[in-house]
């Protein structure tokens, strides 16, 4: 499983914290579980017995479980007797964190009882914070990238854009050792400030004073025409229920009255599992088999059946990714490279593409373990790659300057090549 060194890939809201478990398209079995023990248990055996429980569950479904170079035993019973020698509440939760820390980025997540009960009651609908999906770079200083900025939210209030990096939050720098915990100091009550040291590519840092509000999560497929006649989608950072639909809805505008040479599908800051339409969105440029997601112990083949919609099986395609590109959006990309139906440009994605199944402990906590993941007809898996582009254009999304964007630039140069 590839995690590419110096950035780690985040697509979050600057809002409050929501903890999901992503599903494959394989049916797997979640573990239901009381929340109680015997009568006489001791916190020490009930913790035993929660640890034990979330070790099986990871031993049997974990999707790298019987190839990692890892010595299973030796973790086992290392964090085993630890726990057997005493700890409070507190110190097993961190204690499992702690273990999680050791795996394989992403391979495990936990939540206690407490905090999966909040998730469980919280309003997601709404969210308080500045309004902006981001990403969190580690070069060349620990950064926040904003990848997209909210329309009528505090963020494009105060003048942020899509492209800025947030080096700073109330005076106190981004962290190596915070990662994605950084975002956590962004967010904040509605009414309340945060100041942000505030970078633009090719201009100096300044500090920015952002007041937060309370926002419904949106996402927008942005479209335009570029070069001669190019049709361009950039797809935005979560998936809305009509993805595909707009993709059809703007194939239909850009075919209106002119033959479009080339499509380019900006994916380059999406990153989504389980609303994004992958299926759907592979009928309208492929037909056939496309490959198969897989857990330890079935395959399940991913065929579409092709819908020409407005010209889209035959359109000249390109597919842009970067760092941020993860999830179905790299199987996308992927499965129509390996068909050599659309060429991949851009940078070699993080191959985050691994779902998570989520498994209830005996002591009313969460585990999410990931359990599937996908193979191309050839057998390659790019969890373990990533996607790596046709023709590479190392430029990051924090790079990008206003109406120069080399990664669109040479994709555009590409399409006028093949006439």
């Amino acid at each position: 499983m590839n995690r590419k060194s110096g950035f780690l890939t985040l697509l979050v809201l600057i809002s409050a914290f929501v903890l999901s478990a992503c599903m494959g398209l394989i049916p797997l079995e979640e573990e239901s579980g009381t929340g109680e023990f015997g009568p006489k248990a001791s916190p020490q055996e009930q913790q035993a017995e929660t640890f034990e429980a979330l070790w099986k569950h990871f031993e049997d479904n974990y999707i790298y479980f019987e190839t990692a170079k890892i010595d299973w035993d030796s973790l086992h019973d290392r964090y085993l007797e630890r726990i057997e020698d005493g700890t409070t509440s507190e110190e097993f939760v961190a204690l499992i964190r702690e273990l999680a820390s050791e795996l394989p980025e992403g391979s495990l997540l936990y939540e206690s009882r407490g905090e999966r009960i909040e998730r469980e009651t919280a309003d997601t609908t709404t969210y308080e914070g500045i309004g902006a999906f981001v990403g969190f770079s580690e070069e060349p200083e620990p950064h926040i990238i904003l990848l997209d900025v909210m329309e009528g939210s505090p963020a494009e209030k105060a003048g942020l854009k899509a492209h800025d990096s947030i080096f700073a939050i109330d005076g106190s720098p981004v962290l190596l050792e915070e990662g994605t915990d950084a975002v956590e100091r962004v967010r904040g009550p509605a009414g309340s400030s945060v100041t942000l040291d505030v970078q633009s590519p090719g201009t100096p840092q300044r500090s920015v004073e952002v007041k937060r509000g309370k926002l419904t999560s949106t996402g927008q497929l942005s479209s335009d025409l570029v070069g001669t006649d190019y049709g361009y989608l950039l797809f935005p950072p979560i998936a809305g229920a009509t993805l595909s639909d707009d993709v059809a809805e703007r194939l239909q505008e850009f075919t209106t009255n002119r033959k479009l040479e080339g499509l380019i599908l900006d994916l380059r800051i999406t990153g989504a599992t389980g609303r994004w339409p992958l299926d759907r969105l592979y009928s309208m440029f492929h037909n056939g088999e496309v490959g198969e997601f897989y857990n330890r112990t079935a395959e399940e083949v991913l065929q579409v059946a092709a819908q020409d919609v407005f010209n889209s099986q035959s359109v000249p395609l390109v597919i842009l990714v970067g760092r941020n590109t993860t999830g179905f959006p790299e199987i996308f990309a992927a499965g129509l490279q390996t068909q050599e139906r659309a060429v991949v440009i851009g940078e070699t994605t993080p191959g985050a593409i691994e779902t998570s199944s989520a498994f209830y402990l005996p002591d009313g906590s969460q585990a999410y373990i990931e359990s599937t993941s996908f193979r191309l007809p050839g057998g390659d898996d790019i969890g373990n790659t990533g996607v790596i582009p046709d023709i590479p254009v190392d430029t990051g999304w924090d790079e990008i300057l206003p109406d120069q964007d080399p990664v669109l630039e040479r994709a555009i140069e590409y399409l006028e090549e093949q006439k």
